[in-house]
């Protein structure tokens, strides 16, 4: 009984340490709005997005006060990756479709333009049978549900070659429309649609016009800042958040990418403010890493874990944080699972402190740049808000309508945790 009154009045005591500093939401709402805006063009190799963006997040960091690790803030890399900045189109029986809203690309879509006659595929044509049949695809818009394009690889390698034989293809689902990054096309442009009218598809004509361009050895960049340790400088703690985001599908049509990820290098700028704070001087060396082409395959993350500019066995603990601008209903901490007693003091400073109205745990998983470092044998927690406002990987998450519902909370949690370690 004595013991569990003395871990309460501690955390309670480090949750009104950690409220005496107040984030600066003018600030955290102004990094948001740039980060996410047009003349940032999605924050890919698009337009050179993504090298705007790093431009900004080192000013961020020398306005912190942070110090480069070595002689400078960023650590180059390259990477292949296809990107679609030009113009686009795509007009169904007389229809035309808007990009982001209507469709997007599938990140392996090769260039084309043209005119063709929709050919549409249904069930009969992918179930395994020994007379399955499919028409000639040449020089159709083949059309098909969303559902079979896992089973194409279980087709017959001609019935495969026939159908990507065709001038395009348009796969149409059922939900929300969402976009990805790949590195290499495929030999035909291929259209995904979201919830239409599947009798418009059945039937009659189509044109399109796209443009893919496959950039080879892109050079891109981690940016990386310090504040060092007032007790124990060569043991690190490590806050991380990606800053690329899906670039653009034409000349106009852009993926803001707010909540994924400008939200978390606001967090990650606000917590290098904090720290910097000779108030609240951290013990521990704090290192703070933005990843690049995270989308692209957790790229940036991967090539530091290969190349550390500090020794990966110095690290006491990472926090990555991505998508964290709601929490209204939720948590979600991945690798949770993997280090339970970590998580079990994460989730009584919530409790203690009514933060959130859960802490989810999850298990082990390669969705963000935690990923590699817990490969690596560094602990590692991947931090996520669960909310209202759904948008992610499309053109509907914005600056505006971010509500940022718990980021004060978000914030107190982070700093609260990094004193437990």
């Amino acid at each position: 009984m004595k013991k569990s009154f003395c871990c309460a009045f501690l955390l309670l005591t480090l949750g009104f340490q950690s409220h005496c500093f107040s984030q600066n939401m003018e600030r955290v709402k102004t990094v948001i709005a740039t980060l996410s805006s047009k003349q940032l063009h999605g924050r890919s190799p698009a337009f050179e997005g993504d090298r705007k963006a790093s431009t900004y997040i080192e000013s961020l960091f020398r306005d912190a006060s942070l110090q480069p690790v070595g002689q400078s803030f960023l650590q180059h890399f390259s990477y292949d990756t296809q990107i679609f900045p030009k113009k686009m189109s795509l007009t169904i029986n007389g229809k035309k479709l808007q990009p982001g809203v209507d469709f997007i690309i599938d990140p392996v879509s090769a260039s084309g333009k043209g005119k063709a006659e929709i050919l549409y595929l249904d069930s009969t044509h992918f179930l395994k049978t020994n007379n399955r049949v499919i028409p000639d695809c040449k020089n159709k818009a083949v059309v098909f549900d969303q559902k079979y394009y896992a089973r194409l690889n279980e087709l017959p390698l001609e019935v495969i070659q026939n159908i990507y034989s065709a001038a395009c293809i348009i796969e149409y689902n059922h939900s929300k429309l969402t976009m990805s990054i790949a590195s290499k096309p495929l030999s035909v442009p291929f259209f995904k649609l979201g919830t239409v009218d599947i009798t418009s598809l059945k039937s009659g004509k189509c044109s399109f016009q796209l443009t893919s361009e496959w950039k080879k050895n892109y050079q891109s960049q981690n940016i990386v800042g310090m504040i060092k340790g007032s007790i124990q400088p060569d043991s690190f703690i490590v806050f991380s958040a990606h800053y690329d985001h899906l670039g653009h599908l034409g000349k106009k049509t852009y993926f803001p990418g707010a909540n994924d990820n400008a939200s978390g290098i606001s967090m990650l700028n606000e917590l290098a403010h904090y720290y910097s704070d000779s108030l609240h001087k951290p013990a521990y060396s704090i290192l703070f890493i933005a990843f690049g082409a995270e989308e692209a395959g957790l790229i940036g993350s991967n090539y530091f874990t290969q190349h550390p500019t500090v020794s990966l066995k110095q690290i006491k603990f990472l926090l990555n944080m991505d998508i964290v601008g709601t929490g209204d209903e939720s948590i979600t901490v991945v690798n949770g699972t993997e280090y339970p007693i970590q998580f079990n003091r994460l989730d009584s400073l919530n409790k203690v402190n009514r933060l959130f109205p859960a802490v989810v745990k999850r298990g082990k998983a390669a969705n963000s740049d935690h990923y590699f470092f817990t490969q690596k044998g560094v602990p590692a927690f991947f931090i996520y808000t669960n909310g209202k406002q759904k948008a992610y990987h499309d053109v509907f998450d914005k600056a505006e309508t971010l509500p940022l519902s718990k980021y004060k909370e978000l914030f107190t949690l982070f700093t609260l945790f990094a004193k437990t370690l």
